[in-house]
């Protein structure tokens, strides 16, 4: 048996590969090994119609979105891709509204359409994806760090770092984030090689440079790609300064162009789309002040920097908590309006803090990553850079949560820990100074504890905050003074120990401290929910589900979103862009407001509802919890009732009711009699087009479908195309041609063995 053929030698080169592609699976284990859907199922469950008991973890709202959002887009994008018909209407909620111009369906992500092609269950679909793409993330981690002239033990610290990381795991049930992110540190790995080598190699870092940003931002998360290529001009710029040859711009701009154009297809209906958002508004400098009041990291949340539980678990109820007020022991949402683990999930642990001390500062490829850490972590703060960003892009202003942005600063001290483990942690053997490297983890955590007890000083309740802060911090304190002394051990033996393989064992720390904190319960998980029966194919339905809370569960009713996952039509819903006509449609009908005063992106029907112009929307029934005087009798289910609604219906003409055919996720047949005008009353957009009786008919109406039928029985075929479309195809196109010239680069290497300051020299000179 030869070398290469030799097993176990192909196992020890690529140990520590595999050790960054299985390591996920550890904190998706439920998902995984005890066929769980990722999300906190069991929250949801508790409400009506399945009235499950209520569950042991608290409530926390932002990963419910992912149990009632995400499943429901996702579930929706398979079947359209597993059926061959694009997925580009969700005809389901919100008297249907568009799928793919809502970027977070990631209707065109590849990945998506491959899982859908091949028929993968949904829940399992959601599972493999995570799995993915967190092991993805932690190899473009540990590829950046290496490209920077770490090594092979300093790439695992920093990828495994990253894919375990607090900000990662509360992130996951809300895939489009984990998606978008993971695609991140390869776009700035390729971003910095590019400015770094020549000829061929340059060439396929530009290729990859195209692909890694077009994955990014089809992923979903307009917000995060953002984030990435900002963090992609900062490396860039520095890669052109550091290494100093401007020809490198060439296939530096055609990457990031023919990224961006292979997305367009998925940009472009998102654009046009936004036009029509209900959020869309002028910034204004009262409009930024609220921005940065409600949506930046507050100083006390820095805190949580070396240990990402000091400020409470969101998945653990506090100590202080009783039955009849039950309480996670996250307490910062008490103090900061809309605060959310998630959200400022900064803390990277003691281990990542001290050897990021040791990155070598002096080699100026460390600069670019310091650079986008602190300004990652001053527009977090607030700061005034955000201005920038404010009034000078498009549509910032109606970004969510500024403290976001955390994930660069995470991510660039994963990358600075790898640089410091790459290199021999030395220090005088005698003094003082010698016990630095220890002193630097406790010092971050007693900064961390002292940053912790100042959350209570600005509060209104202070006195009743103090117990939760005191009981939080007992409650943290056993696992981060275990990871302190695992730390100290690390770091020990790093300096002391040339035996390669105790010097391994450094790679595997990152997961011992995560596995301590949070890794094994931070990603929500449960049962998927039971089907519900909802009315006759086609008919529509309005819930009743207000109110709706931040902070506990509500008593709900089939919540936003899941009846598209039992394919249930639904007048509300919950999308991350609504259109104006749509959410003014709704406010008409209940009189005031739809949206609940814990998320302006969920419209309900409210109880006090006109009940004439709810039936002329189409709904049929009204589910509700409640009583409601002036509707016939409902048919009483458990712990809810059907209210039946007299009214028109979906689809109707003069002469009576139109029936509802054929629908899919890009059309609609309905067969009525004419003559007179017929109504769909289904939400008419850019992009429809309609054909009666197979002749192309102009479609009228503003807020319905409406066509004029002559007498007799007629079929009208409705279709659906996302306005921008076409011309994201074209550039697509396009973005496959610049692809293909990296094939044929033409640039030769230097001779020269160094990546930084390496020159480019045309193949045809001298």
């Amino acid at each position: 048996m030869t070398p290469s053929a030799n097993p176990h030698s192909w196992f020890r080169r690529n140990v520590l590969f595999l050790w960054l592609v299985l390591l996920p699976l550890f904190p998706l284990w439920r998902a995984v090994f005890l066929g769980d859907a990722i999300g906190p199922y069991d929250q949801v469950r508790q409400m009506a119609p399945w009235n499950g008991p209520r569950p042991e973890q608290p409530w926390d709202v932002l990963p419910v979105d992912g149990a009632i959002q995400f499943s429901a887009w996702r579930d929706l994008v398979f079947q359209g891709w597993g059926r061959g018909e694009p997925p580009f209407w969700n005809p389901y909620q919100l008297a249907g509204t568009p799928l793919m111009a809502n970027s977070q369906s990631g209707a065109f992500y590849p990945f998506h359409i491959l899982l859908g092609v091949l028929h993968c269950p949904t829940f399992l679909a959601i599972t493999l994806l995570a799995w993915f793409h967190l092991a993805v993330a932690g190899l473009g981690v540990s590829a950046l760090t290496r490209k920077l002239g770490g090594n092979a033990l300093g790439a695992v610290v920093a990828g495994s770092s990253f894919s375990l990381s607090a900000f990662m795991l509360a992130w996951t049930a809300l895939p489009s984030v984990i998606t978008t992110v993971a695609w991140i540190p390869w776009v700035l790995m390729f971003a910095w090689t590019v400015t770094s080598t020549c000829g061929r190699e340059a060439g396929r870092a530009g290729l990859g440079l195209a692909v890694s940003i077009a994955l990014m931002m089809l992923a979903g998360h307009l917000q995060f790609a953002a984030y990435g290529l900002i963090a992609t001009g900062i490396i860039a710029l520095g890669g052109l300064i550091i290494n100093r040859d401007l020809r490198a711009l060439l296939p530096l701009g055609l990457g990031i162009v023919a990224g961006c154009a292979l997305a367009l297809p998925h940009i472009l209906p998102v654009l046009e789309y936004g036009k029509f958002s209900h959020r869309r508004n002028t910034p204004t400098m009262e409009g930024y002040q609220g921005y940065v009041r409600f949506g930046a990291l507050k100083p006390f949340e820095l805190g949580t920097l070396p240990w990402a539980t000091l400020q409470g678990d969101p998945r653990v109820e506090s100590s202080r908590s009783d039955a009849a007020n039950p309480l996670p022991s996250y307490w910062p949402s008490l103090v900061k309006q809309g605060a959310n683990f998630a959200e400022s999930a900064i803390g990277v642990g003691p281990l990542v803090l001290a050897l990021a001390c040791f990155a070598p500062w002096r080699q100026r490829q460390a600069w670019p990553i310091a650079i986008i850490a602190v300004i990652a972590l001053l527009l977090a703060l607030g700061t005034p850079l955000n201005m920038a960003l404010f009034f000078g892009v498009p549509g910032w202003s109606s970004t969510g949560s500024l403290a976001r942005v955390l994930v660069l600063t995470v991510m660039m001290l994963c990358v600075m820990a790898g640089l410091g483990a790459s290199k021999p942690l030395t220090w005088p053997e005698n003094g003082l100074r010698k016990w630095l490297p220890y002193g630097i983890p406790i010092g971050f955590a007693i900064f961390g504890v002292v940053f912790t007890q100042q959350g209570s000083a600005s509060a209104q309740n202070a006195e009743a905050l103090n117990p939760l802060i005191a009981a939080s911090m007992t409650q943290a304190m056993p696992a981060m003074l275990l990871g302190l002394i695992l730390t100290g051990a690390v770091l020990f033996f790093f300096r002391r120990i040339d035996e390669p393989r105790i010097k391994l064992a450094v790679a595997f720390t990152p997961f011992l401290l995560a596995a301590i904190g949070y890794s094994s319960h931070l990603v929500p998980t449960g049962k998927p929910l039971d089907r519900v029966i909802g009315p006759a194919s086609g008919q529509r339905i309005a819930v009743i589900n207000d109110p709706w809370s931040l902070h506990v569960a509500s008593p709900a009713l089939l919540p936003p979103n899941t009846p598209s996952l039992n394919r249930i039509h639904d007048l509300g819903g919950y999308d991350s862009l609504l259109h104006r006509d749509t959410v003014g449609l709704l406010n008409d009908i209940n009189g005031q407001d739809s949206a609940p005063e814990a998320n302006g992106n969920i419209m309900f029907i409210k109880p006090k509802f006109d009940a004439r112009k709810l039936a002329a929307a189409g709904v049929t029934q009204v589910w509700t919890r409640q009583d409601i005087p002036g509707l016939r009798i409902p048919e009483v289910k458990e712990q809810y009732k059907v209210y039946p609604l007299r009214g028109p219906g979906r689809a109707s003409t003069p002469n009576g009711p139109a029936t509802i055919g054929n629908e899919t996720l890009n059309s609609l047949t309905v067969t009525a009699p004419g003559p007179g005008r017929l109504t769909v009353r289904d939400r008419n957009m850019p992009g429809w087009t309609a054909t009666v009786d197979g002749k192309p008919v102009p479609i009228q109406g503003t807020l319905w479908r409406e066509f004029d039928l002559s007498p007799g029985s007629h079929q009208v075929t409705m279709n659906y195309s996302p306005p921008g479309l076409s011309t994201g195809l074209m550039g697509f196109a396009f973005g496959l041609v610049l692809c293909a010239g990296f094939l044929v680069f033409p640039y030769r290497k230097a001779a020269s063995n160094e990546n930084v300051g390496a020159r480019w020299v045309p193949e045809n000179s001298q």
